[in-house]
């Protein structure tokens, strides 16, 4: 299968990639997160031929019209974010996202949703479940949503537009960790703004016959 392959950096992106393109989506939709400002990485020596098997990146994300600056993380391989409590074991959640607040953490993965309370006897009320006329309506089939935009009806609920942000952002994590160091990103510009040579890794050359274009 693709693990076979998908680790060198000619042909993908390891785990930030794969599982990122799946599981920062729980994350990104959530926050409206946008591009990042900065980030920072950590994990396995850079090596140039394989991406990192254990990696943590801290991306920060400018404040939007409805809350303020915030920082995401992710961690893959060995590396695991802090439990938010004695009874929950981090490294039995196969992938999933973590929201910590000041009332507490949310813990999600495809399945299952936890809710952890900051302290005992937090109010956590703004959590019950909603009425039925406050739950969004279902987004539909992906499939269907695909055939329907091909046809020209239909913007779906994960397009490209959303999609190559959130991929720009976990790559950027591996540019950042190849560079070894903190790095500031003008998304407007697609560059980071205080390491030239950073740059050189946000593209590559093709050889001849594999240029692609746009």
């Amino acid at each position: 299968g693709c693990l076979l392959w998908n680790m060198y950096h000619d042909f993908g992106s390891w785990q930030v990639g794969d599982m990122g393109s799946h599981t920062m989506d729980l994350a990104w939709n959530a926050i409206d997160a946008g591009l990042p400002t900065s980030v920072v990485a950590s994990g396995d020596p850079y090596n140039k031929e394989v991406c990192p098997s254990d990696l943590h990146n801290t991306f920060s994300f400018p404040a939007n019209d409805w809350r303020g600056e915030i920082s995401v993380e992710w961690f893959q391989g060995t590396l695991k974010p802090k439990t938010p409590h004695p009874a929950i074991d981090i490294s039995k959640i196969g992938h999933g996202a973590m929201f910590k607040g000041t009332k507490g953490a949310l813990i999600a993965d495809f399945r299952t949703r936890m809710l952890v309370p900051a302290r005992e006897g937090a109010d956590m009320t703004y959590y019950d479940s909603p009425g039925s006329n406050e739950v969004a309506p279902p987004h539909g089939n992906f499939v269907g949503q695909w055939i329907n935009a091909c046809k020209g009806d239909l913007k779906t609920s994960c397009d490209f537009d959303y999609a190559g942000r959130m991929i720009e952002t976990l790559m950027l994590g591996l540019v950042a960790h190849r560079a070894g160091k903190e790095l500031k990103y003008d998304s407007a510009a697609g560059r980071v703004t205080n390491d030239s040579k950073a740059n050189d890794y946000l593209h590559k050359k093709y050889r001849k016959g594999w240029v692609l274009n746009g």
